[in-house]
């Protein structure tokens, strides 16, 4: 069997590469930099052709712009997450590849966020709109699967860079330096970047398809997060509410079981286990930013 994935060199996609070719599965990577398999660039506003293109069983589609909600981040989010999805499905003609599975966002999905959708969460449902659409109805037999994940995290600390928050969290629990941070604001689920693979080719080789929102079991608010690190590590220093910190925002999270009780496959690690294990491996200092006072 032989699997593609776009953006293979992110968090999700290096995860993901890995669990693939220990399962024996060959592995297309595909993306923008010198060292894919596949140069590839979701931009493009033509249509790219690839050179010594070979028949693909299945596309793992976990490349997303994560731009802020200015003008010109609302323009990035649409070109890659939207825009970007109908030269997925052009590479998918070229690669004789049937089968899309998506990793999608939680915050797609309509009541998540308190405030209303970003163009984040906006443009990655637009995209799962026209991967379905360029799948399910103008391709006879084709499979498109979307999996709505939660924040996402790892041991490396590739994940700081969306998730910020938490790299604070660990950074400053693991250095046993005061924290000072904003009110809780309400529950947030995290999930870790190994369960997440997981998942994504379980729904693949089950053969499922259709649009699925994954929460994991236990929902925490960064305040318990904090405490819960600031155990693991056991170096000292103090968590502090900052009143005069804007609160982070509510989060209305939605049923998410229905994909582990489809797959028999529940999320494998807590966070606690999962900051034993940045502890553990000694990644700690790869967390941060440390720049709160």
């Amino acid at each position: 069997m032989i699997a593609a994935i776009i953006g293979a060199n992110s968090m999700l996609g290096m995860e993901l590469a890995r669990q693939l070719l220990d399962a024996g599965t060959q592995v297309l990577r595909i993306g923008r930099s010198a060292d894919c398999d596949i140069l590839y660039d979701l931009d493009a506003t033509q249509v790219v052709e690839v050179d010594n293109v070979q028949a693909v069983d299945v596309i793992f589609h976990c490349a997303s712009a994560f731009a802020e909600d200015s003008i010109a981040g609302q323009k990035a989010n649409g070109m890659t997450n939207v825009l970007g999805c109908f030269n997925v499905l052009a590479l998918m003609l070229q690669l004789r590849c049937g089968i899309c599975i998506y990793a999608g966002s939680l915050s797609s999905t309509a009541g998540v966020e308190a405030q209303g959708r970003s163009s984040y969460g906006l443009s990655k449902a637009l995209g799962e709109q026209v991967l379905a659409w360029g799948l399910m109805e103008r391709q006879v037999g084709g499979v498109f699967c979307s999996l709505r994940f939660p924040q996402l995290y790892d041991v490396e600390g590739r994940c700081c860079r969306h998730q910020p928050w938490f790299g604070r969290i660990v950074a400053y629990a693991s250095r046993g330096m005061d924290l000072h941070m904003p009110a809780p604001g309400g529950a947030r689920n995290f999930l870790h970047v190994r369960d997440a693979a997981r998942l994504l080719m379980q729904a693949w080789q089950e053969g499922v398809s259709g649009v699925w929102d994954i929460v994991h079991p236990e929902s925490l608010d960064y305040w318990q997060i904090a405490q819960c690190a600031y155990g693991v590590f056991g170096s000292g220093g103090h968590i502090e509410i900052a009143q005069a910190k804007q609160p982070f925002r509510a989060l209305n999270l939605p049923a998410g079981d229905a994909l582990f009780d489809r797959l028999g496959m529940w999320p494998e690690i807590s966070m606690e286990q999962g900051l034993k294990m940045i502890r553990d491996t000694g990644c700690a200092g790869a967390f941060g930013p440390l720049d709160v006072t």
